[in-house]
């Protein structure tokens, strides 16, 4: 018998402050960095951004719905953001 391989999927989360809102984002990123993620989750790095995105988030899960779920709670009310998954270059 064969074991299916667990595939957890790299997404990229660019982060744009809302207005009003800078004054938040120092202690927000810092927050996701600290906390334990969710079950399926697994933070690579949160990132404080100079130009056109405002901070970023490099994180694994192991799928599309818990992703979603993840960056809604973390960036609610501070951010609007950009979600790609990514393919390390070894597996293309």
């Amino acid at each position: 018998m064969q074991l299916l391989e667990v595939m957890e999927v790299l997404f990229l989360t660019l982060l744009e402050v809302l207005p009003g809102r800078a004054g938040d984002q120092p202690g927000t990123l810092k927050r996701i960095r600290s906390v334990t993620p969710p079950t399926g989750i697994k933070i690579h790095g949160v990132y404080f951004l100079f130009g056109r995105y405002d901070g970023a988030i490099l994180f694994e899960a192991s799928d599309l719905r818990k992703a979603k779920d993840f960056i809604l709670r973390a960036t609610a009310h501070i951010y609007e953001g950009e979600t790609l998954a990514a393919l390390p270059i070894e597996e293309f």
